[in-house]
């Protein structure tokens, strides 16, 4: 029986798979931040291997807190930047996603947008997560 916990990461790998493959390729490099992340929250190769490989879909799980959603749009920003390109195809995968983990729709294009700026101009996680937070109340 899996806990709630497990169900809500497998649904976020779930989801970072969806964005590492909506520019029709699935690079090295998305595959390794897939596994980093996933080993992060206590998934084994073998269970991340599972839900990449897996056609069946995964419950969308929202976080219960604030915190684990501004993380949840950061590893999704990662990982359409983990090959070097962010399409506005994956761009627009990972607004919706976004949105499904709670933020607000007139909000959430310009925050996923500047969590991009914010990392490719290499700003820090934390200082990107302090400066999300004043989204969530928007």
């Amino acid at each position: 029986m899996e806990t709630p916990k497990t169900k809500g990461i497998k649904s976020h790998i779930n989801n970072l798979v969806s964005i590492a493959q909506s520019d029709g390729e699935f690079s090295m490099a998305e595959k390794r931040l897939i596994f980093s992340i996933g080993r992060r929250h206590g998934l084994k190769d073998e269970k991340l291997k599972k839900i990449i490989k897996t056609k069946e879909p995964i419950k969308f799980k929202t976080p219960d807190n604030d915190n684990d959603r501004v993380n949840m749009v950061m590893d999704l920003v990662e990982m359409l930047l983990a090959d070097g390109v962010a399409t506005e195809t994956e761009i627009a995968d990972c607004i919706a996603i976004s949105e499904k983990l709670g933020f607000r729709k007139a909000i959430v294009g310009v925050l996923v947008r500047k969590v991009i700026m914010d990392t490719t101009e290499g700003k820090s996680k934390e200082e990107i997560k302090k400066e999300c937070s004043n989204f969530l109340y928007l």
